[in-house]
């Protein structure tokens, strides 16, 4: 018998807007996959390019191939993998968080310890502030910019303690990063991430930058672009809706770690319960960045939080 796969999407608005330099984002789509119970959840959103009506319709039709399969992550991961070339990274990370829901609950443990990862344990987060926010006194934080407004922000961050990191979203042109320049050296932020569009402007802002990791996101959609990202930045962050989920993170991370570049895992504005899946990884990075859900919630913003792992399945967020 087919397991049963049911799919929704639900539109739902932000408790603010979250702008950053290409848009302003109010809603989101909340995509929910359900297989013999589990459950997958990602938010997708049209700014990022996210169709959420073709993720619903890939992520029903790859769960009904998939589902019937034995409860193996090695061999889900390896099916994954074939669907790459016909499927987005949103729909195959759904499928992937409920079938690995699924397994796990079966196996009567959490999605982590089904996988071998160590414990999560206490999930230190970057601090993220988007335009038109004030920077808080918390450290370490991450600084949207790319705007109008960059020059006053920065001088605002001239000898203020780090961890600072600073990130553009490629909103830089080569004119606008060299009048900027000056500023951000005197910043030193431990973390220039997408400082421009251009990679050709990469060698120059290390150059200029010695004590600053440079690193890439927005081109880092499989791992391909993590291979370009080490060999042209010094690392990436990692988003598993964007790269298909946790196993295919774990294939990038493994390429990041094994050349010594700086390892970042982010994520969209997602569910509590998509940031609880993904932060099952926190231990295997530098940098968590994975604060999206504040957003669409009332839950309190914090710097940290644990993982509840005392049920079998995908754990959840404690404060």
């Amino acid at each position: 018998m087919n397991a049963p796969v049911e799919v929704s999407v639900e539109p739902w608005r932000l408790t603010e807007p979250f702008e950053y330099a290409h848009d302003t984002i109010e809603t989101v789509d909340v995509v929910r996959l359900r297989v013999d119970g589990a459950e997958g959840v990602i938010a997708a959103d049209a700014g990022y390019g996210h169709d959420s009506g073709a993720i619903a319709r890939q992520a029903r039709e790859l769960a009904a191939a998939l589902a019937p399969r034995p409860d193996d992550p090695a061999s889900l991961h390896g099916a994954l993998r074939d669907a790459e070339a016909t499927t987005t990274g949103p729909a195959r990370m759904l499928v992937e968080m409920a079938l690995l829901d699924r397994a796990a609950r079966r196996a009567g443990v959490p999605v982590w310890r089904l996988l071998g990862l160590p414990e999560p344990g206490r999930i230190r987060l970057l601090h993220t502030v988007p335009f038109g926010a004030s920077v808080p006194d918390a450290r370490p934080v991450k600084v949207k910019l790319g705007g109008p407004g960059d020059e006053s922000l920065l001088r605002g961050l001239v000898g203020v303690p780090g961890p600072v990191l600073l990130d553009v979203n490629q909103g830089w042109d080569a004119t606008r990063w060299r009048e900027l320049r000056p500023l951000v050296a005197a910043v030193a932020p431990t973390v220039l991430e997408d400082p421009v569009r251009d990679p050709a402007l990469l060698p120059e802002i290390r150059a200029a930058l010695p004590g600053t990791a440079i690193i890439l996101d927005e081109p880092v959609n499989s791992r391909t672009d993590v291979v370009r990202a080490a060999a042209v930045a010094d690392g990436a962050n990692i988003k598993p809706t964007r790269v298909g989920g946790l196993l295919s993170t774990l294939d990038a991370l493994e390429c990041l770690a094994g050349r010594g570049s700086a390892r970042m895992i982010g994520c969209f504005l997602e569910p509590p319960r998509t940031i609880a899946y993904l932060a099952q990884l926190a231990a295997r990075f530098d940098w968590t960045d994975l604060d999206g859900h504040f957003w669409l919630t009332d839950d309190p913003v914090v710097m940290s939080y644990t993982l509840d792992s005392s049920q079998p399945g995908i754990p959840r967020i404690v404060y």
